[in-house]
């Protein structure tokens, strides 16, 4: 009996024991990958790290510091829903309060919760008074909200808390960099360095402030310390090509390149870099493959493509085979945006890829079909009038002969299909108003408004130097082939202000637009400020704020839009019979029939001292007219003279009064979208459809969570 006790006895302990050891195994096991989790987001591989920290999770779903680990693996991938989603529950079973509570607030300040994010920083000050990292939290707010003074002062405060805090020290170094203050940022600079002098980091920043400064050896120097304390770091050695193209130094920044490449092909912006130094060097065919290779690796660095397109447009014939192997890419996204219904992006994308390949039938016949969509008959009959006339000839030796003299030449049902068309719409035609007053619309001068663009190079791009010019240019391709608006580009940077106004107003410009770029890795700005080129005077300030896939598209779009919804529409008289004249303005233009004017005598129409908007003497209207009759170029109707005598004179100028009512218009509306000038008098949106152009604009504006900037982008970067 005695002995069954005792095998009972030892059976229960025994289970216990393996209950034990079990327990310890698991924990260990928990234990284990979690360190293997910490080896792995050490070395930046934060996708097998989430992977060991969910392992761990699974065999012990309470442990504390692998939620924390896993929220930061989040955060670094920009899954910041789920960081804050980790968050929450590492907070449950560890005690490191400030840590998680930081991170999820920087992931709040991501996702656009910025009242949310200050109420956790605050929550973390009111248990912890001396937390840095909590303060470093709201400077970045402060910088969110524009307010550099505050971010400045909340660091400052972080600083009396740990007065060699490098984050602190480095960022009011680029904070007083961006207000100007610039002997303030070099003693900050000189600060971290004096603390922090083994830190590769530190002197890469002191590289770029030197960078922005112009002090070139500095930078070289502080760029070269940082590459020696840390060979592996490539954002150095960029930096130091950079710098090196600043100086014009293009052989020495290809061999920085070349030497980036050797050890990551995959480099897709030191193929960048190489093309614009082989192109400054007039090596133009080095310089296209440098871009076609970087292109391959990164097809949607659009900087890039517009960098290689504009070389292609400057150097290579039209004839040149290549051109429709680029102009692929703007035909396939046109493709992208058809099935999504999105009829400017599309029309955008065509117009990119005729400006590629002018001779390429591929783009110009599906520009075709989207002109006969929107039915503008007389833009399509020409397009594919174009495609015809321009198509290459071929060897008729090389076709089945019924005969010894008459070859049989197989046509293609496409160019059958335009023949068909060319027949019947030029039939059509006979009744429109270029043939009964015998006017060619596509052979008038329609220009209007004249706009110079300058950019200046204020301030440093890490990730695509020339942008400005580039963008500069983008702006003016843009334009082109925009009848009633002539826009072009010094492809020089100017010193500023004084010498924009000064080469505006000597060429006669109507008004000037001096050109920035902001750049981050997943956004894009575009601002300008609009000025007269008569008085001086500021007319508007435009800025473009886009994210995503296709931003810099997206941005130039707008941004032309913004440009034309200031200038009013304006018109010509063409001709004039009795009390019925021509004019040059019609669909495309946004007119209406219905549409009402002001006829002024030609040449008294200037732009207003100030702000937007179009100025004439009361004494300067000879009648009004009304549109009747509106074909896509032209249209005709009612003249009505002002006082007792008619002094109407064709080349006698057109100011929109009003359009008529949104109820009243044709069925057909207006096709006009951001193609041409569409303002009133006063320089405020006329057309409906610039109207609802506008509205998207705001919608679209209204989808960013947070705007960054390269300033909140460098600060975010410290480590």
């Amino acid at each position: 009996m005695g002995g069954t006790k005792k095998i009972k006895r030892f059976a229960s302990l025994l289970v216990c024991a393996c209950v034990a050891f079990c327990v310890s195994a698991q924990s260990k096991s928990a234990l284990s990958l979690y360190n293997e989790g910490q080896r792995y987001q050490a070395a930046a591989n934060y996708y097998r790290a989430i992977e060991s920290y969910r392992e761990a999770l699974d065999l012990n779903p309470r442990y504390g510091d692998a939620w924390y680990a896993l929220a930061y693996c989040s955060y670094e991938l920009d899954q910041f829903e789920l960081c804050v989603q980790y968050c929450d529950e590492a907070l449950k079973y560890t005690a490191s309060y400030s840590d998680i509570q930081n991170l999820k607030a920087m992931a709040l300040i991501s996702l656009g919760r910025l009242d949310d994010a200050k109420k956790v920083f605050n929550e973390v000050l009111t248990r912890y008074p001396n937390d840095v990292e909590s303060r470093f939290g709201l400077a970045q707010l402060s910088l969110f909200n524009g307010s550099l003074s505050s971010a400045e002062t909340m660091y400052l405060d972080a600083l009396k808390r740990d007065g060699t805090n490098r984050k602190a020290l480095l960022s009011l170094a680029l904070i007083s960099a961006e207000m100007g203050k610039d002997d303030v940022a070099l003693r900050y600079v000189n600060q971290a360095l004096q603390y922090h002098s083994g830190n590769a980091q530190v002197h890469f920043l002191a590289a770029y402030l030197a960078l922005r400064r112009n002090d070139f050896v500095d930078a070289e120097r502080r760029a070269r310390s940082a590459i020696q304390i840390d060979s592996a770091y490539d954002a150095a050695y960029k930096l130091l090509a950079d710098i090196l193209y600043a100086q014009k130094r293009y052989a020495e920044v290809v061999d920085m390149c070349d030497y980036r490449i050797q050890h990551d092909r995959s480099l897709s912006d030191a193929w960048y870099l190489k093309g614009l130094a082989q192109k400054q060097q007039g090596q133009i065919e080095k310089a296209i493959a440098s871009f076609n290779t970087g292109l391959s690796l990164n097809p949607q660095d659009e900087i890039m493509r517009l960098a290689l397109e504009q070389i292609v447009d400057q150097n290579l014939p039209i004839e040149d085979s290549r051109r429709s192997t680029w102009a692929a890419y703007h035909i396939a996204k046109a493709a992208e945006y058809k099935r999504d219904f999105k009829g400017p992006f599309e029309r955008y994308e065509y117009q990119r890829a005729l400006t590629v390949d002018p001779l390429g039938s591929a783009a110009r016949q599906k520009y075709a079909a989207l002109l006969s969509r929107d039915r503008l008959w007389e833009s399509y009959l020409q397009q594919i009038r174009f495609i015809e006339e321009n198509r290459p000839e071929v060897d008729l030796s090389s076709f089945v002969q019924t005969d010894e003299n008459s070859p049989v030449i197989k046509k293609s049902s496409q160019q059958v299909e335009n023949e068909d068309y060319i027949e019947a719409l030029d039939s059509m035609m006979i009744e429109n108003l270029a043939h009964t007053w015998n006017v060619d619309p596509f052979y008038l001068d329609k220009t209007r408004w004249n706009i110079s663009v300058y950019y200046v190079v204020d301030d440093v791009q890490l990730i695509h130097p020339d942008a400005e010019r580039i963008v500069a240019q983008a702006v003016c391709d843009i334009f082109r082939g925009e009848a009633t608006t002539s826009v072009e580009v010094d492809s020089r940077a100017v010193s500023g202000y004084g010498e924009a106004y000064r080469l505006a107003r000597a060429a006669g410009k109507d008004y000037f637009v001096i050109l920035s770029v902001e750049e981050m890795e997943r956004s894009v700005r575009i601002a300008g400020t609009v000025y007269s080129a008569r008085t001086g005077t500021k007319t508007t300030e435009l800025s473009v704020y886009r994210t995503g896939n296709a931003r810099v598209a997206s941005a130039l779009r707008r941004f032309r839009q913004s440009v034309l919804a200031l200038l009013p529409i304006r018109g010509k008289v063409l001709a004039h019979a009795s009390k019925t004249i021509l004019t040059d303005l019609g669909k495309n233009d946004g007119i209406e029939k219905g549409a009402e004017f002001e006829v002024v005598r030609r040449g008294a129409i200037s732009t207003v001292d100030a702000g937007p908007g179009i100025f004439y003497r009361e004494s300067d209207i000879v009648g009004t007219y009304v549109a009747e009759v509106v074909d896509e170029e032209l249209s005709s109707g009612t003249f009505t003279k002002r006082g007792f005598y008619d002094v109407l004179n064709d080349d006698d100028e057109l100011v929109l009064i009003r359009l008529p009512s949104k109820e009243t218009q044709d069925a057909d509306g207006s096709v006009l979208t951001d193609t041409r000038p569409s303002g009133d008098a006063d320089g405020n949106a006329a057309t409906e459809a610039a109207k609802q152009a506008n509205r998207d604009a705001i919608r679209e504006d209204l989808t960013v969570a947070v705007t960054e900037t390269p300033l909140i982008e460098m600060i975010r970067s410290i480590h």
